[in-house]
């Protein structure tokens, strides 16, 4: 019920920023129609933009609607690459609309291949990216790095946010324990469950006034 609960509050507080990213190739949409109407013309660049944007609107439902599948936990050999990729285009919905950067370097020099739920690992994902969104004021910037290590891929998420005190660190991950106001603290509960569940591990480190650094690191396959 704890996972259920997180996982569809998650996905309400997406929903404003990503029909905010949707109605941005919405309008172009609109206005290349009416122009071709206007026109009676075909242009070829009209339609390869037109398409492109019809892609983004599909690729952020889809992502949307697997988000919100209730679906048994199947283990399979996925890509974290990928998976984090998929979740990317979701979260910069929300970052755009902060004014907030994230940027995404692979670092790997190995397999990135892991046997996971991949609806859980976004789940995970979600969590963090979304907490270092809170934590940030505008003009921030949010810095994911992939790392390989023998038979383990580390994804690194780090924010310049507020950060956050010793005390409340060693807290983190308790449920109902949250540093946000209005905060459940159940949201990273449940990731360090996920996590743990596909052997991984979480771990938080962070400084007042300079932010936070997340490293979600998991076994490969």
């Amino acid at each position: 019920m704890m996972i259920v609960s997180e996982k569809m509050s998650v996905i309400g507080q997406l929903a404003a920023a990503v029909a905010h990213e949707i109605r941005n190739p919405l309008t172009s949409l609109k206005g290349f129609v009416q122009l071709m109407q206007t026109s009676k013309e075909y242009n070829s660049n009209y339609l390869s933009i037109m398409f492109s944007e019809i892609e983004r609107i599909n690729l952020i439902a889809g992502e949307m609607l697997i988000l919100g599948k209730q679906q048994d936990i199947r283990f399979a050999k996925k890509d974290s690459k990928e998976i984090l990729k998929q979740v990317l285009v979701l979260m910069e919905a929300q970052a755009n609309l902060n004014n907030i950067a994230i940027e995404c370097v692979d670092e790997t020099t190995a397999s990135t291949n892991v046997l996971c739920d991949s609806n859980q690992l976004k789940q995970v994902f979600i969590n963090v990216i979304k907490n270092a969104l809170e934590s940030i004021p505008s003009n921030g910037r949010i810095y994911i790095r992939m790392k390989s290590l023998p038979h383990k891929v580390i994804i690194e998420i780090v924010d310049n946010g507020h950060g956050i005190d010793q005390e409340r660190l060693d807290r983190l991950g308790e449920p109902f324990y949250s540093t946000k106001e209005k905060g459940t603290g159940l949201g990273l509960a449940v990731s360090y469950s996920i996590i743990e569940r596909h052997s991984g591990s979480i771990h938080i480190t962070s400084e007042v006034g300079k932010g936070t650094k997340v490293d979600i690191i998991l076994p490969t396959v």
